[in-house]
């Protein structure tokens, strides 16, 4: 099984807490030429023509055989309490199944009706909002952040499109050494003024820098131009617009009564609070959705078809290697035990108490979504979910 990093979320948290109070701010007039690493090449319009524009019906009963071994193979051997996952094949069907614990002490099996927190990949619903927007001619890719915040650091020079895109340099409030020891909910507001409060930690467009203020400032921008909470904007364009049953878009203080809870080494995550993240993760739902949510969107029954192209064809290297980012989307490029190399679309998401992870596999043309509420790879789990769909292929 590939080894992927155990939550960005941590990494990224461990790269910026340790310069968190060093670093010298900076005061930009306008954006810079992006002086990072090299890109990735842009993903080519044949992949998004591959896809089927169908996900109905159910998978063949032996695939779907071998996935369930598959996920009961993951709660045994990992110390993973619960899994939603699901795997969406166009034009074939989609399989689906939770299972495990919700809750370890006291032991609390998933309800039938179980979410699951998706924290980061539910970025990629944020930057389909603002995208929509921008197709409406509300809002625009070079609009300046001052437009809203005008008192913001740099505001001038960052667009939206930074924001969108990591590339917008400014401090990541979850980041602050104090804000870290917090628990309980969080606003947006103080998030907002944690991140004032420390400045930018580079020029606009000069690099990549994962940035959760980023997509709460994004959030707070819709709900400007919606003239409505961000939550209720999330639930009307997509939610109820490709009728996902099993997905909310969580309000400020208000998660699911039948939310799994995460969990650190086997024990209730006691920070766990996930409405805090606003814009940058207020998506809990079942893998069912989310690869409904996920085919849907790269199929353009979201947005156009150029615009799902644009947010994959500028991709900047993330913190790991074979990792990238566009606006509100992430390629992965890693080898595959056939020696070939592995491509998915998609958006991962952590916490100290859970994984997630939805993809689209482009050698497979395969669907997958995953979350545990534990400290388990959601990766290495979709990656083996992907693995039993290519033996069933080859066997045939």
């Amino acid at each position: 099984m590939i080894r992927f990093a155990v939550g960005l979320c941590l990494v990224l948290l461990a790269q910026v807490c340790d310069a968190a109070d060093d670093f010298e701010p900076r005061v930009c007039a306008s954006a810079v030429e992006y002086a990072g690493p090299p890109l990735h090449a842009g993903v080519a319009t044949e992949v998004f023509a591959a896809i089927a524009p169908e996900l109905q019906g159910e998978l063949d009963p032996a695939l779907a055989a071998r996935l369930s071994d598959a996920v009961d193979w993951i709660l045994k051997n990992t110390p993973a309490p619960g899994i939603t996952a699901a795997v969406g094949i166009p034009g074939k069907g989609i399989w689906s199944t939770s299972r495990g614990l919700a809750l370890v002490e006291p032991p609390t099996p998933l309800q039938e009706n179980a979410y699951f927190h998706w924290a980061s990949a539910g970025k990629a619903f944020t930057a389909a909002v603002v995208m929509q927007l921008i197709e409406e001619g509300k809002l625009g890719y070079g609009d300046p952040l001052a437009k809203w915040f005008p008192k913001f650091p740099n505001a001038g020079a960052i667009t939206i499109d930074h924001l969108l895109t990591h590339t917008n340099g400014i401090f990541s409030f979850n980041a602050d050494l104090q804000f870290h020891k917090q628990r309980g909910y969080q606003s947006p507001e103080k998030c907002l003024a944690v991140a004032e409060r420390h400045g930018c930690v580079s020029c606009p467009g000069e690099r990549w820098y994962y940035s959760n203020t980023g997509y709460v400032l994004l959030a707070r921008i819709i709900e400007e131009v919606e003239a409505r909470p961000f939550h209720e904007v999330v639930t009307g364009r997509i939610i109820q617009r490709l009728k996902l049953a099993q997905t909310i878009a969580m309000a400020p203080k208000r998660p699911p009564a039948s939310l799994a809870t995460g969990h650190v080494n086997r024990k209730p995550d006691a920070d766990f609070e996930p409405t805090t993240p606003f814009g940058a993760g207020n998506i809990a739902a079942s893998a069912h959705d989310m690869v409904v949510f996920w085919h849907a969107y790269l199929t353009g029954k979201l947005l156009s078809k150029p615009a799902v192209e644009q947010a994959f064809a500028r991709l900047y290297p993330m913190f790991d290697a074979g990792t990238f980012y566009g606006r509100g989307v992430m390629l992965y490029e890693f080898p595959s035990k056939e020696g070939q190399t592995s491509i998915w679309l998609g958006h991962s998401g952590g916490t100290p108490g859970l994984k997630s992870v939805i993809a689209y596999d482009i050698n497979s043309k395969t669907c997958v979504a995953v979350a545990i509420n534990g400290n388990v790879s959601a990766e290495a789990a979709a990656n083996k979910l992907l693995t039993e769909v290519k033996d069933v292929r080859s066997a045939r």
